[in-house]
């Protein structure tokens, strides 16, 4: 039977563009900025029952066609699940909807992209999987069912000693074979890029998850979030793997064991990921993982030295804190007194170099947005480690080459290309650290003719450096978080543009990172819209 419900979902382009619907009527405030029909779709949920009770000659009941009906579950996916739940084995595979995937090699673009990879078979669209009898157009997308392991083969040989919980792989369902596989492709490259020997998130994490259920989880979480918010996989999956961590991690004691183990940690790396993404989703960042990494880092007997993993989470944690403390206008809920954490000059490889000019960056937040007034000798301290840090880097630090904008080409950003994805995160911090720095300069003169001098100086400089930061970011585009770092840069600064070419150039940084990665952009897009005096819909 079907009951309509009082529960106010929002409109459907409010839920389509995942922005949260005010529910205004006859139309949102979303839908009258951006121009667009606020249309409502009648809310029914149907309630199982049993027992139809004494009402049911005045039951409205649905009207069917004689004939047999197919009832179909929302998505293969959540069928999968069923199956796995009641115990039977998730042999069938199902089908992705075609247009997923090109159907011919005519259709792939040439132009180069940084997004995400396409979800595919390993096999060319025109064949077929080796001793398979499927063909056609859709081929690419119609696999074979996943089975056990031939007994008596060398593929099932390791190590006989298996842990408590038992082990993870083979999977066994075809949609988390998908999950790993888009992890170890595109989305742990989010993350290793002050750890190059290391390579941790890439490498130690996938083999850790063999045996770690709650990280296994959490992978297939911030896989399942992403390749959902590009509309390449079932929206509600993520949901049912970061409700699995939750029943781990919401249990553990605050003195507990278990709050010093790196793979914990690393899982509530991964689920601050997925809280950043599911923001457009529901419409404010509430930071609980945030809060889970500091825990997890501060649990540790500080004079026991941090394993590799435990400090690449560190390190990660880190950059999602500084983001986070820029939007919120905040100090750093990170603690900035780790043994391991190298402030000094000394010779060293580029990952460290990266890492010191982070800490650089995270200390001038302190300063631009702390409570209490801040002395201007911490001021003074930090502008002259940014500069001594410039001046002491390594000639790897040096751009592979440069080109400056054609301006007749109306062309805003110069080309700037650098070695490695330290190099660049490096880069982009130091930029935003040093712009904060001019924002909140205490020592500009107050009054006099000398103040307006400054304050245009000041500003160009500013502009300078934020079109260097969107230049690095764009030129290197294998460093995926280099462009959520320049949307930072765009939001706080973008305002100081009144040239209409480098606003749309501004505007087009934002529009990539969100088209390209699923970042969130759109609240940013329509604040520097109105500071312009665009028009919203523009």
């Amino acid at each position: 039977m079907a009951a309509q419900s009082r529960k106010k979902n929002g409109c459907t382009s409010c839920r389509r563009r995942h922005l949260k619907c005010d529910n205004l009527e006859p139309s949102c405030a979303n839908c009258v900025a951006a121009n667009l029909e606020c249309a409502r779709l009648l809310n029914v949920r149907f309630r199982h029952v049993t027992d139809v009770g004494p009402s049911y000659r005045e039951q409205k009941w649905v009207k069917t066609a004689g004939r047999n009906h197919l009832f179909v579950d929302e998505s293969p996916f959540l069928r999968t699940i069923y199956n796995s739940d009641e115990g039977q084995s998730p042999g069938i595979v199902f089908a992705d909807p075609p247009h997923i995937y090109p159907q011919s090699n005519a259709q792939l673009s040439t132009t180069p992209s940084t997004g995400p990879p396409p979800i595919t078979s390993p096999y060319p669209v025109t064949d077929s999987a080796p001793g398979s009898a499927c063909t056609g157009p859709y081929s690419i997308s119609v696999l074979r069912p996943l089975s056990e392991i031939p007994l008596g083969s060398n593929v099932s040989l390791a190590t006989k000693a298996e842990p408590e919980g038992g082990i993870a792989f083979p999977l066994r369902q075809e949609p988390e074979v998908r999950l790993m596989k888009y992890y170890i492709d595109y989305m742990c490259h989010w993350f290793d890029l002050c750890d190059t020997r290391g390579n941790h998130f890439g490498q130690e994490l996938p083999r850790r998850a063999i045996e770690s259920p709650t990280l296994l989880n959490a992978i297939f979480a911030v896989s399942s979030r992403h390749l959902s918010v590009i509309g390449q996989f079932d929206q509600y999956a993520s949901d049912r793997y970061h409700q699995d961590c939750l029943k781990h991690l919401r249990n553990i004691p605050i003195n507990d064991p278990a709050l010093i183990k790196d793979d914990l940690l690393a899982a509530t790396i991964l689920l601050r990921t997925l809280e950043e993404l599911d923001v457009p989703l529901v419409g404010e960042d509430y930071q609980g993982h945030l809060l889970g990494i500091q825990i997890f880092m501060n649990a540790q007997d500080p004079s026991i030295p941090a394993s590799g993993l435990r400090q690449a989470s560190f390190w990660i944690g880190l950059r999602q804190d500084i983001y986070m403390a820029f939007v919120n206008q905040r100090p750093l809920k990170t603690k900035l007194d780790h043994s391991f954490i190298d402030r000094s000059f000394t010779p060293a490889d580029d990952d460290t170099w990266a890492k010191r000019i982070l800490i650089n960056t995270a200390e001038i937040e302190n300063f631009c947005f702390s409570d209490n007034e801040q002395p201007v000798s911490t001021y003074r301290r930090l502008k002259e480690y940014d500069e001594r840090w410039l001046e002491s880097r390594p000639l790897s630090w040096l751009p592979l080459s440069y080109r400056a904008p054609n301006e007749a080409c109306g062309e805003v950003f110069p080309e700037i290309w650098y070695m490695n994805h330290a190099v660049v995160i490096g880069i982009v911090h130091s930029i935003i650290g040093r712009v904060l720095l001019m924002c909140y300069n205490p020592t500009l003169p107050r009054i006099g003719p000398t103040h307006r001098n400054a304050l245009e100086e000041v500003e160009e400089e500013i502009r300078k450096q934020i079109r260097e930061l969107c230049g690095t970011a764009l030129s290197n585009r294998r460093t995926i978080p280099a462009l959520f770092t320049a949307c930072m840069g765009v939001t706080m600064c973008g305002d100081r543009f009144s040239d209409r070419g480098e606003q749309e150039a501004l505007l087009n940084v934002l529009v990539v990172t969100e088209e390209d990665h699923a970042w969130p952009t759109f609240a940013a897009q329509m604040h520097l819209k109105r500071a312009w005096g665009w028009s919203v819909d523009a």
